[in-house]
């Protein structure tokens, strides 16, 4: 049966096939179409996994994050415009602040306005409030400077100091699951990652099955198993390093 051990950070995920993938045939690109109705379950679902990833990943690799919301001071309908207005932010971004890193998702508010939810990486956390549950317990540096404000250049940018703790990652990939359904933002990228994160850590074969070995004593965090059309009975467990599971 093959495996496949893939870790980011403290986010281990052990996959295991009934039968051998394919192989990946390479194809010369086609024109891409546009899509007129809901992005497909499968496709958000994986957007969702790689956002997860990808902030285990940069919490490991880079440290705390702040949280932050990008909002538009005008009209925050046009889809192209947002995406392309979040593409010049990550540029300033890492022009400020050099070894700056990113994640964006984008949300629609119930007043049809887009904005985004994010995570930034190496920059000032002083910049961030601190809060506890609803409450401003301090004022950030943010609020009295304006620099990230001025980076955005579209509207107001609310930071907020985070513990740097994995439910970071399924806080932001929840925006995935919700902004799946709308079509405008079809015209935009669901996830939005600045190059410099690290890429996964993959094992196969005979050494994944070593390792998938090793982790059979610990309890995972998540598992469940699906019937795949061409790869059979297909299993994946999650584990979390610190993940204690609840006593029954």
């Amino acid at each position: 049966m093959p495996t496949i051990f893939r870790n980011n950070g403290k986010l281990t995920e052990i996959t295991w096939f009934e039968k051998e993938p394919p192989k990946i045939h390479l194809y010369s690109p086609r024109k891409r179409h546009v899509l007129f109705g809901a992005r497909r379950p499968d496709n958000a679902r994986r957007t969702r996994q790689i956002c997860v990833r990808r902030v285990f990943a940069g919490l490991a690799e880079f440290g705390t994050p702040l949280l932050v919301t990008l909002t538009f001071k005008g009209d925050a309908s046009d889809a192209s415009y947002a995406n392309d207005s979040l593409r010049v932010f990550q540029v300033r971004l890492r022009s400020k602040y050099p070894k700056a890193e990113s994640l964006f998702v984008p949300e629609l508010s119930p007043r049809g306005r887009i904005h985004f939810h994010g995570l930034i990486f190496n920059v000032p956390l002083s910049l961030g409030d601190t809060r506890q549950g609803g409450r401003t317990v301090s004022i950030g540096d943010e609020r009295k400077t304006r620099i990230l404000a001025g980076i955005w250049g579209e509207g107001y940018v609310d930071a907020t100091k985070t513990d740097g703790s994995g439910k970071l990652a399924y806080y932001i990939s929840k925006y995935v699951t919700k902004s799946k359904n709308q079509v405008m933002f079809n015209a935009m990228r669901l996830l939005r990652i600045s190059r410099g994160f690290p890429a996964d850590l993959i094992i196969r074969n005979k050494f994944a099955d070593y390792l998938a070995e090793r982790y059979s004593v610990k309890k995972p965090a998540r598992e469940f198993s699906r019937e795949h059309q061409f790869l059979g009975q297909v299993t994946k467990k999650t584990y979390i390093q610190g993940y204690e599971p609840q006593k029954q």
